[in-house]
């Protein structure tokens, strides 16, 4: 959510949710289930791609155990009704790559209205807007930018995004950079992969009026899981697997575990035996970055943009900013997003500092007539949820040999699944899925 990168198509070559009745679509609840004694194979974790894992495993005529440590489905796409009294997508909102991503076609089928993502863009200097000359040198240098880092990757320099841009400078630089990392990858240049980020798929971007978040909900509310079931432990000394939860042990075949490396690496899962150090590597070497939205409400669209626009103001060097996604589907909604180092810095001083750094920014462009209209406000923070330790993945400068060894299983019945191990679509809900639904046929296939 994201991916998620959740930025703008010109913006990235990525151009990264609980039932709620919303425009006529009733989202059923999550189908809770009993545990099993001894299931065929236990996978851990609900979201995107542990519901596409235990249904595909259930289509081959297997049983299945889905825990959820958390009391709802979804994962990190979950669209919340109850905080701002419409759709807000807590986590990923932009469904990318369309041909691509199996939730656009599933929308459209069941009735959601799933709709292409604007690209009208406003942009400020100061107090005041971009004029001709200064858009133009912001989507010069934008492409500069762009260029360096895919020509580094297609060459297979696995450098720094950071060190593949250092000769380039303009007064649009730490725009570009902001825009390039933390708005879209969560992360600063110095910290993500050029072949990684090459190694992704462009495409069109689009929404879900009802909510990215419904809509994952809505395709998952057939599948049985045990919710509120944190997993403590996986045992795999023995034949098969013991899985350890807060309501009991289960006994295996396998185990598809689907959390987040951000999850994984704080070590919130034991294992015994230890994982194997080179899939401990890997895992460390494909961290998570930091997305959030600073949400804001309002009473009408003070930023003239209609549905779904976007804003962004030149940065200055301390890179302290935010970029705008504004009145999201008609619902007064701003999503204000922040990421990298500063969203670590505003999530450890809370919601209001939040807050009051975006109303105090949009002030100054807009005029006090903001505050007029603000109904209410709200901030994710993703790097403190234990569910998540963060937003979204992506391999370090040199670490992109480690993703194919982040999927491989271990001991031939412990396998993993989820955005991270997505060779293309990673930091996305629809790489999920896929990665749930290969993997679930490959332990499938082993069983059989």
């Amino acid at each position: 959510m994201a991916r998620q990168p959740l930025c703008p198509p010109r913006f990235s070559r990525r151009s990264l949710l609980g039932g709620a009745a919303a425009a006529g679509l009733l989202v059923p609840g999550a189908l809770r289930a009993d545990l099993p004694s001894a299931p065929d194979v236990v996978v851990v974790g609900a979201g995107a791609a542990g519901l596409a894992a235990t249904r595909t495993l259930m289509e081959r005529g297997l049983s299945v155990a889905l825990v959820e440590a958390a009391d709802r489905i979804g994962g990190r796409a979950h669209t919340d009704h109850e905080i701002f009294g419409v759709p807000f997508d807590v986590g990923a909102h932009w469904l990318h790559n369309d041909t691509a991503n199996p939730f656009n076609a599933y929308g459209r089928d069941q009735g959601f209205d799933i709709y292409q993502a604007n690209d009208e863009t406003r942009v400020f200097v100061g107090e005041r807007m971009a004029d001709d000359s200064e858009v133009s040198a912001l989507w010069r240098t934008w492409d500069a930018y762009y260029d360096a880092i895919g020509e580094a990757g297609d060459a297979g320099l696995d450098i720094s995004a950071a060190r593949a841009t250092r000769d380039i400078r303009s007064d649009w630089s730490e725009t570009v950079a902001f825009g390039i990392g933390p708005w879209s990858m969560g992360k600063e240049l110095s910290e993500f992969s050029t072949v990684d980020w090459w190694n992704t798929p462009d495409g069109d971007d689009w929404f879900c009026r009802q909510g990215f978040g419904t809509l994952v909900a809505h395709a998952g509310a057939g599948v049985p899981v045990s919710l509120s079931t944190p997993v403590q432990r996986i045992d795999w000394s023995g034949p098969g697997v013991t899985v350890e939860t807060s309501r009991g042990s289960l006994q295996a075949k396998a185990v598809i575990v689907t959390v987040s490396t951000g999850v994984l690496a704080a070590g919130d899962i034991a294992f015994a035996p230890a994982l194997p150090a080179a899939k401990q590597d890997a895992i460390a070497a494909i961290p998570m970055g930091l997305y959030n939205h600073v949400a804001l409400r309002f009473s009408r669209d003070v930023f003239g943009l209609g549905e779904d626009g976007y804003l962004m103001y030149q940065v200055g060097e301390d890179g302290r900013a935010f970029g705008a996604l504004t009145n999201a589907g008609g619902t007064g909604i701003a999503y204000c997003d922040v990421g990298g180092a500063f969203a670590h810095e505003l999530e450890a001083q809370g919601e209001a500092a939040a807050i009051d750094f975006v109303m105090e920014r949009l002030r100054s462009m807009l005029g006090s007539d903001v505050d007029e209209a603000l109904i209410k406000g709200s901030v994710t923070a993703w790097g403190q949820n234990p569910l998540t330790r963060g937003s979204y993945a992506s391999a370090d400068p040199g670490a992109y040999r480690q993703r194919p060894v982040l999927r491989e299983e271990v001991g031939d019945r412990i396998f993993f699944a989820g955005e991270a191990c997505h060779p293309t679509l990673w930091a996305t809900v629809a790489g999920a899925h896929i990665s749930g639904m290969v993997t679930a046929e490959v332990v499938a296939d082993r069983l059989s």
